[in-house]
């Protein structure tokens, strides 16, 4: 079974920082498998980044590193299949 968790930051989107999470969340064995971002106003709500990975234990070791360096991670939950 897979597992995923969410990342949330505050808007507006970064391209670099989105690029830097995923780089190290690839790195530990996950992949972006979906980008949420705010309403069109930039008004309301987070961007939320959405990472897989096949494995529970490497899912939940990477969420404890972005923790650890101050990222808002909701997860690992189980994920599909």
């Amino acid at each position: 079974m897979s597992s995923m968790f969410e990342i949330y930051y505050r808007p507006p989107a970064s391209p670099q920082k989105e690029a830097a999470l995923t780089a190290k969340v690839s790195s530990l064995g996950g992949r972006l498998s979906y980008r949420e971002t705010p309403d069109a106003a930039g008004q309301n709500g987070s961007v939320c980044l959405t990472y897989e990975f096949d494995d529970r234990e490497r899912a939940e070791a990477a969420a404890q590193l972005l923790r650890e360096q101050g990222e808002h991670v909701e997860g690992p939950v189980d994920y599909g299949p």
